[in-house]
């Protein structure tokens, strides 16, 4: 951990968001970037418009990189600059003059972003979320039919099972984290403001389907029409489904907190201190912390997403800065990710506090009482009822166990919908990768 980090993330938070430093570091930027600039200088190799001859590999050396740009004042810019020297360098001096000739940064810009988030999403993210969809799914069948009383509006509603309630949060988990899989980042590659004007100079060929080809021979899907910037809407789908799996986390993290509070679930910390006074204290701070961090990858995505659809007329900077904060934003949804599941690692199920609250509250028998006193014909059915619970009378009726509908098969069914549905998710992911 540095402690001297301004952002948490590289801080107190460096080791859970980690995973992430391969794709949405300036390192790691300036290395896609290098590397779609000499994929692309192959491509003009392969057309015949550049000479033929094998392209170096290089590597982004980041000192001549910064000390380029330190001069340059622009980190694209830098990129061409550090290749060229470097071709000179290394004995492909007639490669040199045919380094980023037709592109404008954006180019380079769209396609390193979109390789490093598909990379990001498929290879972290998307595997953190389907683990806590799995978790999520494994704690409600081991809790398929621990009663307990439905709370609306905070007052005991129905009976159902914990376990039932989990599965509602495990498939919902499964869902949005499947379509995330499915949804593929787009870049463009059509010079100065998306007419393609600059590659006919190059040779006469149909530049948009080829270039279109090269942007996809990465895995990404390419935008045919745009100004100078990639269209926004395709990253703002992603943004948004993060977004989605976001909220559920921090949704998730408000129920198990009132669980506790409720002393339905408890979540041992052995070894840990929960207060700096209060010996007796053991707080969900993990699920805190899950719920915190959920909130402020949220606020952060929110912005970004919405954001990145503008630009001024064919191109403004306002973007740049916005952009480089997607990783910021995504790790915080990780590290939620990472404390949600730790809690649930950590958590106990007090089944029999469940069972004794449901008890205390036979009144959660109403609706079937009014139900099967209408099905009998009484129209008046469930005033009668309201009216005899107002006078303070109790509802007879069977164990309130009794009623749950078909709260214990729904849990126990969602560990297999939540696999098959992660199992469309990873499929999805292998024919993009091409290993499936």
């Amino acid at each position: 951990m540095s402690f001297d980090a301004i952002s948490p993330i590289d801080g107190r938070y460096r080791r859970e968001a980690s995973p992430l430093e391969r794709y949405f570091t300036e390192r790691a930027l300036m290395g896609e970037r290098v590397r779609v600039e000499l994929a692309y200088l192959e491509l003009l190799t392969r057309m015949g418009v550049a000479p033929k001859g094998k392209v170096p590999k290089l590597g982004a050396d980041m000192a001549a990189l910064e000390k380029l740009e330190a001069k340059l004042g622009h980190d694209v810019k830098a990129v061409e600059v550090y290749i060229r020297e470097s071709l000179l360098a290394s004995g492909s001096p007639a490669l040199a003059p045919f380094v980023h000739l037709g592109l404008t940064s954006e180019d380079t810009n769209s396609l390193a972003y979109a390789v490093l988030l598909k990379s990001a999403l498929r290879e972290v993210l998307v595997p953190a979320y389907s683990a806590l969809a799995s978790a999520v799914a494994r704690l409600a069948s081991r809790e398929a039919s621990t009663a307990m009383a439905a709370r609306t509006h905070g007052r005991p509603a129905v009976p159902t099972t914990f376990g039932r309630e989990m599965a509602v949060f495990a498939v919902r988990l499964a869902e949005r984290t499947s379509l995330l899989s499915r949804t593929t980042p787009m870049a463009k590659f059509s010079g100065a403001v998306g007419t393609f004007a600059s590659f006919g100079l190059l040779a006469r060929a149909d530049w948009p389907r080829a270039l279109s080809k090269f942007v996809e021979s990465f895995g990404v899907d390419s935008a045919a029409y745009s100004t100078q910037v990639v269209p926004g809407e395709r990253l703002s789908d992603i943004l948004h489904l993060v977004i989605n799996i976001n909220q559920l986390i921090s949704s998730l993290s408000k129920d198990l907190w009132m669980y506790q509070a409720l002393d339905f679930v408890h979540f041992v910390r052995p070894g840990k201190v929960s207060s700096s006074t209060m010996p007796q204290k053991e707080n969900p701070v993990d699920v805190e912390n899950a719920e915190g961090q959920a909130d402020i990858s949220t606020s952060l995505l929110m912005m970004i997403a919405y954001r990145l659809q503008q630009t001024r007329l064919q191109r403004d900077l306002s973007d740049s800065v916005v952009r480089r904060m997607v990783g910021q934003g995504l790790a915080h949804s990780m590290v939620a990710s990472s404390r949600l599941a730790a809690s649930l690692g950590s958590m106990k199920v007090e089944r029999l506090a469940m069972e004794e609250d449901l008890r205390r509250h036979p009144e959660v028998l109403a609706e079937r009482e009014q139900i099967l006193r209408r099905l009998a014909g009484d129209v008046r059915g469930y005033e009668k009822v309201r009216k005899s619970l107002k006078a303070g009378k109790r509802i007879q009726g069977p164990d309130p166990s009794g009623y749950l509908g078909a709260s214990v098969e729904l849990a126990r069914d969602c560990q297999r919908l939540v696999r098959e549905t992660l199992r469309g998710e990873d499929a999805a992911a292998s024919r993009r990768s091409g290993t499936g």
